[in-house]
């Protein structure tokens, strides 16, 4: 099985032993949650035909582009094939269409969406740029964050249409972190993964933003949000 090194460095050691079950909402308004458990043990093909395309839009919006690259727009597609089993698919990905394309993927035989690893190792790539640091410091700070710290709230998206029930995941891993001094302003990084069942590959949005602490506009803010075909 093909996978990304983000998968093994984040997901390996985020999974618990057991396979999640189907996306539910909790009952509280906001509650603890496991998000790594939705992402990355949850079956998120289970409604998407073997054969489907899924699109997402991709935006960057920077407001310092000297120090974090510039803002642009484009696109991120999975093609689906047959896995092994009813649960699984073979991905193939398209990491941006632009001068932004990247190479990502394939993933075999996998029963969750891959999306979040791809597009959380590719801020990851910025992330430690900016900030000078290891890659590796940040993605465990993150899976520290996703397994002991995310809230969970439920929530509608508009799906073909219509309003559908979603489970929203916040994630601030940084915020207590013991060098959050020399993150500056990224201390304050927000990862919201947005979840329902009723989206095709289940991950209805990745947005991923650092606030600015005067005010106004976000210092930088990165979205992925499924298109309706």
């Amino acid at each position: 099985m093909r996978k990304s090194s983000f998968v093994w460095a984040i997901a390996a050691a985020l999974l618990a032993a057991a396979p999640a079950p189907v996306i539910v909402a909790p009952a509280a308004a906001e509650t603890a949650a496991d998000v790594g458990a939705y992402l990355f043990e949850a079956e998120h093909f289970r409604k998407t035909a073997p054969d489907a395309r899924i699109v997402y839009s991709y935006s960057r919006a920077s407001k310092d582009a000297e120090r974090t690259r510039p803002s642009f727009k484009d696109v991120v597609e999975l093609q689906l094939e047959p896995g092994k089993s009813p649960a699984t698919r073979n991905v193939v990905v398209t990491l941006f269409k632009g001068p932004m394309h990247r190479a990502a993927g394939p993933f075999d035989d996998v029963s969750f969406n891959p999306l979040a690893i791809m597009m959380l190792e590719y801020h990851l790539g910025d992330f430690s740029k900016i900030l000078g640091g290891n890659a590796r410091y940040f993605k465990n700070g993150i899976r520290a964050g996703m397994r002991d710290a995310a809230q969970s709230e439920p929530v509608k998206v508009k799906v073909a249409g219509r309003d559908v029930d979603a489970l929203r995941f916040v994630v601030r891993p940084f915020e207590n972190d013991p060098q959050k001094a020399r993150f500056g302003a990224f201390a304050a990084t927000t990862y919201t993964f947005t979840v329902s069942d009723e989206v095709p590959g289940s991950i209805y949005e990745i947005r991923i933003t650092t606030p600015d602490p005067a005010g106004g506009e976000p210092i930088l803010e990165e979205v992925t949000r499924y298109v309706d075909p």
